[in-house]
């Protein structure tokens, strides 16, 4: 096994360069997107409540919401989206959407946000599927004719397959979206494969997303596409792997003795979650680490380069 983990990390290479973990932001917080606010680096996050695991250890209600976090100042805008979960975001044009399941997570509705300052927020149903449907992770990206979206489902099985699977739909203007047919528009009915982001690059659509591996360990691979129908998966692969660089702590003095000391000894058998955006010509990654069971921690990471770069880096 550990021979296999050795081949495993030999795939964080990327041609000429490598991913560098820069370390633990936080405890319990799992599923966020790095985005660009005003020329300024953000964060978009999914306040889990404590019925999620360890939960989030500075959230004192029993409801989980969304917020936006300046990642220099540590600042964090007005809570929205209460009792929403598995939310994911995208900046256009001086306005920010939000995507997120309502409810608790594995609901069958999904819901939109949008606001032009982070503070005040309008929604709108995005999709409502049959009862037996359970919806989780989302990635919205612009593409060559309008938006796409990638959509991760865990029922039913008839659909989607062996837990966990993913979907697409369009649109064209990221306010009204029709699927695409799921039965020909699907990655993987095979196999675990969740947490999609998806991005578009050159006349392609570069997926990461979180592959399970054997003895209870998950890391994220790559895959690309034109036509979301014939995936091609990266010569490099998995994209990152989960290592005691994932415990490094940014900044210690945010926690408290006992808080520094579970992230030290926690068990880490994955790196999930991954989700990416440009900044300043560097690659932002953000992803989580932990035991894939309730007890996970926010971590970054950067590419030393701009993503479409990163991205074809793996092809």
């Amino acid at each position: 096994m550990q021979d296999y983990i050795d081949r495993l990390k030999h795939g964080t290479q990327a041609p000429g360069k490598t991913i560098t973990k820069k370390g633990t932001l936080d405890i319990g917080i799992v599923e966020t997107t790095p985005v660009v606010w005003e020329g300024r680096l953000y964060r978009f996050e999914w306040i889990r409540n404590n019925e999620w695991g360890y939960g989030y250890w500075n959230n004192q209600t029993n409801h989980g919401y969304f917020r936006f976090v300046d990642m220099e100042t540590e600042e964090a805008t007005p809570a929205f989206g209460v009792d929403y979960s598995f939310g994911s975001a995208y900046v256009e044009d001086g306005t920010a959407f939000v995507y997120g399941v309502h409810g608790k997570g594995g609901g069958n509705r999904l819901d939109m946000f949008w606001s032009k300052d982070l503070k005040s927020w309008e929604s709108k149903k995005v999709f409502e599927f049959p009862e037996n449907w359970s919806l989780y992770n989302s990635s919205v990206c612009k593409g060559k004719e309008g938006y796409v979206m990638a959509l991760e489902i865990g029922s039913p099985k008839e659909v989607c397959g062996a837990r966990f699977t993913f979907v697409f739909a369009r649109s064209a203007n990221l306010m009204d979206w029709e699927m695409m047919p799921v039965e020909d528009h699907i990655y993987t009915k095979e196999r675990y494969s969740a947490c999609p982001t998806i991005r578009f690059v050159d006349g392609q659509y570069y997926i990461v997303y979180l592959e399970g591996i054997p003895g209870h360990r998950w890391v994220p691979y790559i895959i690309r596409i034109e036509n979301f129908v014939d995936f091609e998966m990266g010569l490099k692969n998995p994209v990152m792997v989960f290592d005691d660089r994932d415990k490094i702590v940014q900044r210690p003095e945010k926690f408290s003795a006992e808080q520094l000391e579970y992230i030290q000894n926690a068990v880490n058998c994955n790196n999930s979650d991954v989700d990416f955006c440009e900044y300043r010509g560097k690659t932002v990654i953000l992803y989580s680490w932990g035991n894939q069971l309730g007890k996970e921690f926010l971590a970054e990471a950067e590419y030393d380069g701009p993503m479409e770069e990163f991205l074809k880096s793996f092809f």
